[in-house]
């Protein structure tokens, strides 16, 4: 619930910024301003000012700045104490700092705020005694930085996201105008394997063949013994043949270029880390070379799980990528505690559908789904026949 209102939120500005201000009227203003001793309806005509510049704080992050700045202004020249309102002026200070066009604007406005905390110190002075002119400066001044502080780790951590999502952008961009060289390439490499596999196959079953005819009266145990080994070379290179012919039919096109592997996994989780996910990478078995093809598999399988949690799990506290090596697969997880659910969970989406069929290419099966205990979970599994000596 609270992570669906959070993204309505961040979609609507306007209507968000609206609630947060009827929110603060309610519940600061009014009881406040109502039940002072002296000039209510001042104090409370200065709140509601101030708490109406909230609405579009995200829309015009300086010209409301500048406004509150204002009001506050004029607050200090006609009232000798400060209004439930006044908590909007950490508000502007920290959007502006967060929204507005760029650094130096923050730095001024935070300067601003800063000469603004002092002036109320002294201007109130006459009401308070010295020490308590010098607390009141201290507390203004330091939820001022705070405000100001706040604001710019969640400009950084936003500027982080959007060079995320840029640069994935970018990947997918590069990746299909790449698709169609990549294939063709993909597909002479397939063909000269295939090519090694007959060849060396067949000049193995001529020599064994031969071997077994000229010596089957004589030593028949020979014979035999070549017989097998002909059965099993033929049944070896069949199975090569019917892997690579299926790769090359064109309704499974692998669409490959040369690519990033697992040995880039720490980069990759590093990268998504920096952006404010909390993500941990664990390697566990017997670590071992992956043919290239299963290597890249993985590691695009990790990237568009990831990717999918930047966009779509929410707030997560924790996201786990396993690499598992057993003894007969190679298995992947990338598991999230986000919401649970994705845009394309039911498998239509293209980001699951391109990992299904990168994992479907290796003989290899892919679980994507809410998971159990909570969140999302992406799991491929390829078997141990495609992990052998690095290509």
């Amino acid at each position: 619930m609270v992570s669906r209102f959070a993204r309505w939120y961040e979609e609507h500005p306007l209507a968000g910024d609206a609630v947060l201000a009827a929110v603060l009227l309610l519940a600061f203003a009014l009881p406040a301003d109502l039940s002072a001793d002296t000039g209510p309806a001042a104090d409370l005509a200065f709140s509601v000012a101030l708490i109406a510049c909230v609405p579009f704080r995200r829309l015009a992050p300086v010209g409301v700045f500048a406004a509150v700045s204002v009001i506050c202004l004029a607050q200090l020249a006609l009232l000798d104490h400060i209004v439930a309102g006044d908590v909007v002026a950490l508000i502007a200070l920290y959007t502006v700092v967060a929204y507005g066009p760029g650094t130096l604007v923050g730095v001024g406005a935070t300067a601003c705020a800063v000469a603004g905390a002092l002036l109320a110190a002294l201007r109130w002075d006459e009401q308070t005694d010295r020490a308590s002119t010098l607390d009141v400066a201290a507390s203004t001044v330091v939820s001022v930085l705070l405000a100001a502080a706040v604001g710019a780790w969640r400009r950084s951590r936003g500027s982080e996201l959007a060079a995320l999502e840029e640069r994935n952008r970018l990947l997918a961009i590069e990746r299909d105008q790449q698709a169609a060289v990549g294939a063709a390439i993909e597909r002479a490499r397939i063909a000269r394997e295939l090519h090694d596999v007959v060849a060396h196959s067949l000049s193995v079953i001529v020599v064994q063949a031969d071997g077994a005819a000229a010596g089957a009266e004589q030593r028949p145990q020979a014979a035999a013994a070549a017989l097998r080994t002909i059965g099993d070379t033929g049944r070896d290179a069949l199975a090569q043949t019917r892997r690579l012919l299926g790769v090359l039919r064109a309704d499974r096109s692998p669409q490959l270029a040369p690519q990033p592997g697992t040995a880039q996994l720490d980069a990759l989780v590093e990268q998504v880390v920096r952006a404010g996910v909390p993500a941990t990478l664990s390697i566990q078995g017997d670590e071992r070379p992956l043919d290239g093809t299963v290597d890249v598999t993985l590691y695009r399988v990790a990237q568009e799980a990831l990717t999918n949690v930047l966009k779509h799990a929410g707030e997560v506290t924790r996201v786990d990528v396993v690499l598992r090596y057993g003894d007969d697969q190679v298995e992947l997880v990338v598991r999230d505690d986000g919401r649970g659910s994705r845009a394309s969970g039911d498998g239509r989406g293209h980001g699951l559908v391109g990992m299904r069929e990168r994992v479907d290419l290796q003989e290899g099966t892919l679980e994507a789904g809410p998971h159990a205990g909570g969140g999302f979970e992406v799991r491929a599994v390829i078997p141990a026949g495609r992990v052998g000596a690095a290509a």
